[in-house]
């Protein structure tokens, strides 16, 4: 069998964007338009639909440029949606710095929670349970929601690797972040229920942060388990799950606006970032540090 793939080139991170930024905006604001230009995201049922269809644009734009690559790209691709034995380190890292930054910054900044959402229960209770459940709702996230499924294959599937054969996880990162909060442009300008009222001129650069944050630990998660997707798609659920209640004022009550919210939620993320890089450092210290004591051992 001919491989009509040999000899081609393999299409780079500029073509993914392109490709990626072409699907989902056409979907979403061509839809806008068709179903009457709705003010909130859930106010038309054919715009939730075309919202949920172009938030699988990155995977798809993934799929159809690594089946444009050389042999055995596309199989290579898929093969980080199954890698499930990638070590408890990055299931760790996905799953619980993240939310315990969460938890300690509503504590720090002050937020209470609203009693009468307990009825009657224990204050302490909503600490102890609303976070740790997030865990497990990103688990079901991840596995109904777009975002997760139909985002990571591109972000971190497609478009990480091919940054990284061309710099640092830094400088990839850095790059994944601002490309993908600026994705989301169409849906902040078109509806005001996603920023939560915020306006948009403050929102997006605050977001973006954010965002970028979260890349950084996307990327580390990623690394971590060795380039699998599974730990990275519940992360993501889990950002999607606890997003609707960290700092959320029908949850918590404070002194801060809505701004100041999703500022916190951007040093959550931050704090995530900078714990994970200590975490990595000291590692390799302690590695260099084992492997000087076993050469002193072995030459002996």
């Amino acid at each position: 069998m001919v491989d009509l793939t040999a000899g081609r080139a393999r299409p780079g991170a500029m073509a993914f964007v392109l490709l990626t930024v072409a699907l989902s905006w056409s979907i979403w604001i061509v839809a806008w338009f068709v179903t009457g230009r709705p003010a909130t995201t859930t106010a038309s049922a054919g715009m939730v639909v075309a919202v949920y269809a172009g938030s699988f644009a990155p995977g798809i734009a993934a799929a159809i440029l690594s089946a444009l690559s050389p042999r055995g790209s596309l199989k290579e691709w898929l093969r980080g949606f199954v890698r499930a034995r990638c070590g408890w380190r990055a299931y760790a890292a996905a799953l619980l710095p993240l939310p315990l930054a969460l938890l300690l910054l509503t504590f720090v900044l002050g937020y209470e929670a609203r009693l009468e959402g307990l009825h009657g229960q224990p204050v302490v209770l909503l600490y102890l349970t609303i976070f740790p459940v997030s865990i497990f709702n990103g688990l079901a996230t991840a596995l109904m929601g777009a975002g997760p499924l139909g985002e990571e294959g591109g972000w971190r599937g497609y478009l990480l690797p091919r940054l990284l054969e061309q710099g640092g996880d830094a400088r990839a990162s850095l790059i994944i972040g601002i490309v993908w909060a600026l994705w989301h442009l169409p849906i902040m300008a078109m509806f005001a229920d996603w920023r939560s009222g915020v306006p948009f001129l403050t929102y997006v650069p605050l977001y973006t942060a954010g965002i970028i944050g979260l890349s950084f630990v996307m990327s580390r998660v990623w690394l971590i388990g060795g380039g699998s997707l599974i730990p990275c798609i519940w992360l993501h659920g889990l950002v999607n799950a606890v997003g609707g209640v960290a700092f959320d004022h029908r949850l918590w009550t404070s002194r801060w606006s809505a701004e100041a919210g999703t500022m916190h939620f951007a040093v959550a993320t931050a704090a995530t970032a900078a714990l994970l890089a200590v975490a990595r450092r000291r590692r390799s210290t302690n590695r260099l540090v084992r492997n000087e004591i076993m050469g002193r051992h072995r030459n002996r």
